[in-house]
């Protein structure tokens, strides 16, 4: 089963003015405090961010025969510790992302956040920028994935607990990205190893057009041209670093599909006053492939309606998230192989300065087990369909 996912979804290129005009404005769960400047001599001015937050965690389902194991039901973990530098101006710029984390899922046993996921190591994104001009712009290195809307930092999230789109998603990778803006459409377009694997055979494109403040429409793809074999590495795990975890070892135990796999979706941000709703589809598939194991044509479909409402000027706001998933074939994209569901997540958020607490409360239920039927679902019997989630978080931000 797949535990784990990373994205940083909108501040891409956030190395220059035109990478953040190339993807729909983040719904920030918070009214997050800027970044702090500094002046760094010849590399000029600095902009400074990141935050570290953790949690209390306490789950229904949990039992020997539960889709969870033999896990506790309560716990607290650590979450992100997060540090952010860019330089976004000039025509040559960088960022560097340095980011222990981890994700938050229903269905997934809680874990404490983890520094090996990456070919870097903790180092979440590093890339440098050419920008010669105010609509067109190149980063090479490290680079951040364009699919989704959510992000992996949760405070900038509407919600604490992770939707299944986000579950499937590519992570940031090694690559070169272009982005270019023209009037009220702005393109991205990325090649590298997707999935971070060291092969470099992935498209990634991101096309946004907006039509006001208020509104933008964004479509999203990845495209595996080539052939990404079982022996390529996958994401490392709190148990696995990167450079010992492959497509099928160990902790992580990636089935290739993920790796040869198409995506496709698209999601439209609207915001009225103080309301923002991010309406989201998602369709990721792998074909049949002998050399890879994969016999059967496999994919997955998610849909997710994420809101946040902001309270006037207190420090108060409301999140929420209502989503469906369905798998079709014989790959665990999320949860179990052939399985489908439906779930809801209500989030209340507090922020006062830098220092913030959040809670949510969601629940899963399983429409269908899926493979196996006995052992996917909650509980001791391992039949149980609904979980309940509840978290508790708090954390600074700068």
């Amino acid at each position: 089963m797949r535990t784990k996912r990373l994205i940083d979804r909108k501040l891409l290129a956030g190395a220059s003015v035109l990478a953040l005009m190339a993807f729909a404005s983040p719904a920030f769960a918070m009214n997050l405090p800027s970044p702090q400047k500094f002046e760094a001599g010849p590399l000029g001015t600095l902009d400074v961010s990141g935050g570290f937050d953790g949690f209390f965690y306490g789950i229904s389902g949990a039992g020997t025969s539960s889709i969870l194991g033999n896990q506790k039901s309560a716990g607290a973990e650590a979450r992100v510790l997060e540090l952010t530098v860019t330089k976004s101006s000039g025509p040559i710029q960088f960022t560097l992302d340095v980011k222990p984390d981890d994700s938050l899922y229903f269905g997934v046993q809680p874990q404490a956040m983890n520094a090996h996921t990456f070919s870097l190591g903790p180092v979440y994104a590093a890339y440098v920028t050419w920008a010669p001009t105010a609509n067109f712009n190149i980063s090479v290195g490290q680079v951040y994935s364009t699919e989704g809307w959510e992000s992996s930092t949760d405070w900038k999230n509407a919600n604490l607990i992770d939707s299944p789109l986000y579950y499937v998603e590519n992570s940031s990778s090694r690559g070169v990205q272009a982005s270019y803006t023209y009037g009220k459409l702005s393109a991205t377009l990325t090649f590298g190893d997707g999935f971070d694997t060291g092969v470099f055979n992935t498209f990634q494109e991101l096309v946004t057009y907006s039509f006001d403040s208020n509104n933008a429409l964004s479509f999203y793809g990845t495209q595996n041209v080539g052939f990404t074999g079982p022996n390529t590495h996958a994401y490392g795990s709190t148990s696995t670093a990167y450079a010992n975890s492959f497509t099928g070892y160990g902790y992580n135990a990636y089935n290739p599909a993920y790796e040869n796999s198409d995506m496709y979706g698209a999601y439209y941000s609207y915001t009225h006053g103080n309301l923002n709703v991010v309406p989201e589809v998602q369709y990721v598939y792998s074909k049949p492939n002998s050399r890879l194991g994969l016999n059967k044509f496999t994919s997955n479909f998610g849909a997710e309606v994420i809101t946040n409402y902001q309270f006037g000027k207190s420090p108060w706001s409301l999140g929420s998230m209502v989503f469906y998933y369905k798998n079709i074939g014989p790959q665990a994209w999320y949860l179990n192989a052939n399985s489908s569901g439906f779930g809801i997540g209500v989030t209340p958020s507090w922020i006062k300065g830098h220092f913030f607490v959040r809670g949510e409360v969601g629940l899963l239920h399983l429409t269908d087990l899926g493979t196996p039927a006995v052992g996917g679902g909650f509980g001791n019997s391992g039949t149980d369909r609904n979980q309940v989630m509840g978290v508790l978080a708090a954390g600074i931000v700068f």
